[in-house]
């Protein structure tokens, strides 16, 4: 049985937000004192000061919301909290920007010989921050894709060649994610007609407030074989509830524990285990049933890969990371902020015949951004290697 992490405080990740938002938020004072300059120092600063003062003040709040969530106006989630994350993220992308902006500047001046003031420098990035960030708060953010997916398995049994898995993870329905955003993504997994819908943990934001309408949604999934899920850190706020009434819409919470699903020429041994910080993982007990078929664990943390390969687990399937949430566009998989936790940002892995495929999540977390991180649908094709 691996042992548990405790989460930081709510405390702590309030002061973490407020210290990281001060520092990044630089840039942009900068930018606003230069361009205020004309109108007398005391205005200038009185200017530049504003809006960080505004972001400081509610990043409490905000941050709240996301670790305690529970059901408010619709105005909050769907009017203050994106403007808020709009204002908040062009601060905290203000530096990677000014760099952006800096270069350019260089480059301009090299071609054109024309060189740049620093307000100018200090104005363009602040720009291209405040445009990066209305993007993925409110555009990319809600923008899903579907992807095919094929995973080469060695020793895969012939009948279960083409076998298809609908893999969702991290749809953090709450305040910032309600039901009828959710229901779109679920019309399009149904649309998949897979074998198997799996759900990598996750599926509430936090709290137990939102759990009738996560198992209002997941009632709607539709497969041949089903829909298996496993608990996420986000969703042990009275967890045994959750699953009972998961279980009594037809959608199987795995913990420590499987079951085989499919016909018997072509059966599938599918198992889940609790979360790596927030619950018990006992990979012996989820594998112990395990006969001849072939094994897919799902385990919401991809750090579980080293232990649940050596365990026997032909193919995991995880989410958390996001994909960072923020990367560098086409290369989501390698390059961004998840790359700072974890070896396993997203995509497929591999350890030596076990595979890990790592979910870019469907919901949010922090700031509710999306910019090369695209949220995704995936349809998982196994293949005989």
């Amino acid at each position: 049985m691996l042992r548990r992490r405790r989460p930081p405080s709510i405390a702590a990740f309030v002061r973490a937000a407020r210290a990281l938002t001060a520092l990044f938020a630089a840039p942009i004072v900068g930018a606003v004192a230069l361009a205020a300059a004309p109108l007398g120092r005391w205005a200038a600063v009185a200017l530049a000061a504003l809006p960080l003062a505004v972001v400081l003040v509610g990043v409490g709040p905000r941050v709240r919301l996301g670790l305690l969530d529970s059901p408010r106006p619709r105005w909050v989630g769907r009017l203050a909290a994106p403007l808020f994350d709009v204002l908040w993220t062009t601060a905290l992308l203000s530096p990677a920007t000014l760099v952006i902006s800096a270069i350019a500047a260089t480059i301009t001046a090299a071609v054109g010989g024309a060189a740049l003031s620093a307000a100018h420098v200090f104005e363009g990035g602040a720009l291209l921050s405040a445009t990066l960030a209305a993007y993925g708060v409110l555009v990319r953010r809600r923008w899903v894709r579907v992807r095919r997916l094929e995973v080469p398995l060695s020793d895969l049994p012939q009948s279960l060649d083409g076998y298809r898995i609908a893999h969702l993870s991290d749809l953090h329905i709450g305040s910032l994610a309600r039901a009828e955003e959710a229901r779109a993504w679920v019309l399009a997994t149904n649309r998949l007609g897979a074998d198997l819908v799996a759900v990598t943990g996750d599926m509430v934001s936090t709290g137990s407030a939102f759990h009738g309408e996560v198992v209002e949604v997941l009632a709607e999934l539709r497969a041949r074989d089903g829909v298996v899920a496993c608990l996420g850190n986000h969703d042990y706020y009275d967890e045994d509830a959750l699953c009972r009434a998961l279980a009594e819409v037809g959608v199987r919470v795995l913990r420590n524990e499987g079951i085989v699903v499919g016909a018997e020429a072509a059966a599938l041994f599918v198992a889940g285990v609790e979360d790596l910080w927030r619950g018990k993982v006992d990979l012996v007990a989820a594998l112990a049933d395990r006969g001849d078929e072939p094994a897919l664990l799902l385990a919401h943390n991809p750090e579980l890969f080293p232990a649940a390969a050596a365990a026997g687990a032909d193919l995991i399937l995880a989410g958390h990371t996001h994909a960072g949430q923020i990367a560098v566009p086409f290369f989501a998989e390698r390059l961004g902020l998840a790359r700072l936790s974890t070896r396993f940002q997203a995509g497929l892995f591999a350890r030596g015949d076990a595979k890990l495929f790592v979910h870019a999540g469907l919901g949010t977390t922090g700031p509710a951004i999306r910019l090369g991180a695209a949220p995704e649908i995936v349809e998982l094709v196994l293949r005989r290697a």
